[in-house]
């Protein structure tokens, strides 16, 4: 027995101390202390074009489904592979699905709403004439 308690005392320091480290690596992780925070979604400011902006954020979201290969088995006909495809689609439709406004079949299937960041940058690629 006395070896048990001798043993549990040299351990509690140890113990203490590994509790103590990881709280304090939990508490650091919660700051901007490795680095700044993303930068705030500034669409007015951004210079919006179809190869800049609006290609990659389909890349990311849409083309899975609605790609050359692949839209008219999984995207349901809407084929969103090119300027001219995505430019030729109805502004009020596209952002209806990606906005999950009521009335409208949520996009993307397969994943949460794209960020409000992205909806509006595609908002402003139509408002300013779609931009190649």
């Amino acid at each position: 027995m006395p070896f048990l308690a001798s043993f549990s005392v040299s351990i509690r320091p140890a113990l203490l101390s590994a509790v103590a480290t990881a709280l304090l690596g939990l508490a650091a992780s919660c700051t901007y202390s490795h680095g700044d925070p993303a930068p705030a979604c500034d669409v007015p400011s951004e210079t919006i074009t179809y190869a800049g902006v609006i290609s990659p954020i389909f890349e990311a979201n849409c083309r899975r489904c609605h790609g050359a290969a692949v839209y008219a088995t999984l995207g349901g006909g809407n084929d969103f592979s090119s300027y001219a495809a995505i430019s030729s689609y109805p502004q009020g439709t596209l952002l209806g699905s990606i906005k999950h406004a009521p009335g409208y079949d949520f996009m993307p299937k397969d994943g949460g709403k794209i960020s409000d960041c992205d909806i509006a940058r595609i908002e402003a690629w139509y408002a300013k004439g779609k931009p190649q």
